[in-house]
């Protein structure tokens, strides 16, 4: 991949290094006593305030924003999701969990980088974008 904000993407996703509720919400400290654990990990899209009443109940879980639920089935991303190409579509469709490394295959990775980096720019908009700094072959720095 020669876009170096896609890379970045691709990088942080696979390393899960990256900033979903379900990764964040597992060291974050917010909600300690009016809010149980699994609250912390919630989909912001897909949770709404109306159901952390019901986080009472033994049986109620929230939907946990991880890499699965991000890439494959949160409603916010359905129409990026629809613009895929097939082939891409239905590796992403028929993925299981811990089968991400399949959607890194060299077939696949560009097109599933542009979608992953197009997620990221819904998910984050406030994210400055990054000035790719690096030294050049003649050793002069190029912004």
């Amino acid at each position: 991949i020669r876009e170096y904000e896609r890379r970045k993407c691709m990088a942080k996703l696979r390393a899960s290094n990256h900033r979903l509720c379900g990764e964040t919400g597992r060291y974050s400290s917010q909600g300690t006593d009016t809010q149980p654990k699994a609250w912390r990990k919630a989909c912001k899209a897909c949770s709404d305030n109306d159901a952390e009443g019901l986080a009472c109940l033994p049986f109620f879980d929230p939907i946990i924003e991880d890499e699965q639920h991000f890439l494959v089935t949160c409603p916010l991303y359905n129409i990026p999701r629809l613009a895929l190409q097939e082939h891409v579509k239905s590796a992403l469709l028929s993925w299981e969990p811990l089968r991400l490394k399949e959607l890194f295959d060299k077939d696949l990775m560009v097109p599933f980088s542009r979608y992953v980096h197009g997620l990221m720019k819904i998910r984050f908009p406030e994210d400055p974008p990054q000035i790719n700094i690096h030294k050049s072959k003649t050793n002069t720095t190029v912004f």
